[in-house]
């Protein structure tokens, strides 16, 4: 009887060890590329949602998941959070631009004899030839301020490889007023919903990528940023520059 104890104890421990090593695991990726496991994942999320609920209290956290990899053991997803006083309408708000990217994602941009700031008429076959970033942005938009500096730079230094163009509703007198306190030094399509907000565009800033065809391939937000020691935001402009090598 002793024995017959300590045998199905055995087994209990067998089973257990085998049940716990099979549980999947979970890891999480960021923008930047950087592996979190569940438990160093749902930590920083703790601490930057009490970091910005003390500066706003009313902030919710909404969690975007796309998975990125599976296996039998385990699961990698990339993520993207969104903060907000309105989780249901925040909800609601992903789920359509979702519906919009599947039916605008590998179509051609629709630029026709779109006029220029500088008087400039363009249109999608002056882009062609090769990969082009489209910045989608309005002049009273901090996050679209705060990444001019950032795209200004990678134009600076990619323009022979690739082409930048900044498109934006705002009428022609806003820009130009912005643009005498704020340098952005991409081609300024002006005064143009055909290209934002009727394409559905609705949150700003929106990076778009477009192959050499013209064809729209990949839809970004604000270019990727961190914080530095001294909580300054560094922006990681070589994320977008991957994108349009790939392209």
């Amino acid at each position: 009887m002793k024995n017959t104890f300590k045998l199905t104890i055995l087994l209990i421990s067998i089973v257990y060890s085998l049940n716990s090593y099979s549980q999947e695991k979970i890891f999480y990726k960021n923008y930047q590329g950087d592996i979190l496991d569940e438990k160093a994942y749902n930590t920083l999320k703790d601490e930057t949602l009490k970091k910005i609920q003390r500066a706003v209290k009313s902030m919710k956290l909404y969690e975007e998941l796309a998975e990125e990899y599976t296996s039998s053991d385990s699961m990698l997803y990339s993520y993207t959070w969104h903060f907000t006083d309105n989780l249901k309408k925040t909800e609601k708000s992903i789920q359509k631009e979702k519906l919009r990217d599947e039916h605008i994602i590998g179509e051609i941009y629709p630029i026709h004899d779109a006029k220029t700031l500088n008087g400039k008429t363009l249109s999608i076959e002056d882009f062609k030839g090769k990969p082009t970033l489209i910045n989608l942005w309005f002049t009273a938009c901090a996050p679209c301020i705060a990444e001019m500096p950032a795209l200004n730079k990678m134009k600076a230094e990619n323009s022979d490889e690739y082409n930048f163009l900044a498109i934006t509703f705002d009428s022609e007198a806003k820009v130009k007023k912005l643009l005498q306190r704020f340098n952005f030094d991409f081609e300024q399509i002006v005064n143009s919903k055909d290209l934002t907000s009727k394409m559905g565009f609705e949150s700003y800033p929106k990076n778009l990528f477009l192959d050499k065809n013209g064809i729209l391939r990949v839809i970004k937000g604000n270019v990727p940023y961190s914080s530095d020691v001294n909580g300054d935001d560094v922006y990681h402009i070589e994320d977008f520059l991957n994108i349009l090598e790939n392209l």
